[in-house]
């Protein structure tokens, strides 16, 4: 297998303590989420660096805050993937699994595509004279986890390596053409998943198994290499994003995108990993929202379709707060109930 060590008693005892931060990043994520599924366009644009993306995403050189939205919820599914996978792998065998994980990632994908169709009506547009798959967040949120399950057979070292060489391919292909398919599509289509946002969840797989699963390493030590990891993406995008045409852009997937979202989800990590070493116990709503996470983005994208959609309304404060705490009252209910639907 890897460099990484079967997981005893002890090691499941450690990782489950852990756990807490995590699902209180998540949580974050997902109210931010659903907030701005919600809010009224004015109200977003009035706060675009947190509440929406650029003006003019598809060629700006630039990121802000709401960008890094995706990257980090893919970011915290890498970083909790070989915990599950190995777990089950010695509970119940490799066929289980990886069942589970085609069946948790099939679904996500399957839901991803079905409202794509639903919304768009079909699979495949033409823009200026190319094929365009369509595409959106929900479906590659599926199709990273298949993408990044083989690499599990792998050490942490190589998968490291072979991610940042899918990085690199991607940002010289934007050179031959496309980059003018990533402009047409949504956060870089296909693509820009296959090479940009997969490259981005095997990142996170490797120090999900720094963190959680290694028994090398004292705790402070892990903490140690991931904020370092973590400055060094955060500063060296930065960097490289002033060299021309390696700018930061969400639209495309760029290399320097990927890079500094990583690098910002670790370094705010630290913040739900401080609150959690001064609780140790959960928060109720940020527990709530990042236990079902898919199904909450579900609901969220259901009552809005429902409501701007079919019944054509024009959505206004009043109705955006009632929605948001509609969703909040399901989440809590669902997880005081035990109905976690994690996928």
């Amino acid at each position: 297998m890897s460099e990484s060590k079967e997981i005893t008693s002890e090691l499941k005892e450690k990782a489950s303590k852990r756990l807490y931060w995590i699902d209180h990043a998540r949580g974050v994520i997902m109210i931010l989420l659903v907030i701005t599924e919600f809010l009224p366009i004015v109200i977003r644009e009035a706060a675009r660096f947190f509440l929406a993306h650029p003006e003019n995403q598809r060629t700006t050189t630039v990121m802000n805050f709401y960008d890094v939205g995706a990257p980090a919820f893919i970011f915290i599914m890498g970083l909790l993937m070989p915990v599950s996978f190995f777990h089950r792998k010695e509970r119940d065998g490799v066929k289980k699994a990886v069942s589970h994980i085609f069946i948790r990632y099939g679904v996500i994908l399957a839901l991803g595509l079905l409202v794509i169709l639903i919304d768009q009506g079909s699979f495949i547009k033409i823009e200026d004279g190319m094929i365009i798959v369509v595409w959106d967040v929900l479906p590659s949120l599926g199709l990273v986890g298949f993408i990044a399950l083989p690499f599990l057979w792998l050490s942490p070292k190589i998968r490291a390596i072979i991610a940042s060489g899918m990085l690199i391919f991607y940002q010289i292909m934007l050179y031959f053409g496309w980059r003018e398919y990533a402009i047409a599509s949504v956060h870089g289509g296909i693509l820009g998943t296959i090479f940009g946002f997969s490259a981005l969840m095997i990142y996170a797989t490797c120090l999900g198994e720094l963190l959680i699963l290694n028994e090398d390493y004292t705790e402070k030590k892990k903490y140690q290499i991931y904020a370092i990891f973590g400055i060094i993406c955060f500063v060296g995008g930065l960097l490289i994003s002033f060299i021309p045409e390696w700018y930061a852009n969400k639209r495309q997937v760029t290399l320097t995108y990927i890079i500094i979202s990583i690098g910002v989800s670790i370094l705010l990590s630290f913040i739900f990993i401080g609150i959690d070493k001064k609780l140790q116990k959960s928060i109720i709503v940020l527990d709530s929202y990042g236990k079902s996470p898919f199904l909450i983005y579900i609901i969220a994208i259901l009552l809005e379709f429902l409501i701007s959609d079919i019944i054509g309304y024009e959505m206004d404060l009043l109705v955006g707060i009632l929605m948001i705490a509609l969703i909040t009252i399901i989440a809590i209910f669902l997880d005081k109930k035990g109905k976690i639907v994690k996928l």
